[in-house]
């Protein structure tokens, strides 16, 4: 069950790169309203469709962040852009054992509705997934 949501969840950000661009009149205003009481202050805003989600993306205190909610304004997943130091210590071991020499790129932490979390890593040109305890999933 684990690896099914994290894989949905790995999903999701493939679905990021393919979403469409919204303005914000377009975001049904349920969806609109529920980001700003959660996220008071905070702008400029971007929002995107991916499938039936609207996401939210915006940009705290030099980080990327990523707000995701479905057409109902059901809260469904934070992305969350962190450093590589911040991934957890099984994670970092899995790095630097199977890519010494390599840079990563990109490090995300993906939190779900329910609050189960996950990383994210790019890293040669490969996106990897870790678990919330820093296991390797894929």
């Amino acid at each position: 069950m684990k690896k099914l949501i994290l894989i949905l969840a790995f999903a999701g950000l493939i679905a990021t790169a393919y979403s469409q661009s919204q303005n914000s009149d377009e975001v049904p205003t349920a969806v609109s309203r529920s980001f700003e009481k959660s996220h008071p202050n905070i702008s400029p805003v971007t929002w995107s469709k991916s499938g039936d989600n609207y996401k939210a993306s915006y940009v705290v205190d030099n980080k990327a962040m990523t707000v995701t909610y479905n057409a109902s304004a059901k809260l469904k997943e934070t992305e969350t852009e962190i450093s590589v130091a911040s991934l957890p210590t099984l994670a970092l071991k899995y790095l630097n054992d199977n890519f010494p020499h390599d840079y990563a790129k990109k490090s995300t932490k993906v939190t779900s509705a329910d609050g189960k979390s996950a990383y994210f890593v790019n890293i040669s040109q490969v996106d990897l997934a870790f678990d919330s305890k820093g296991k390797f999933i894929q």
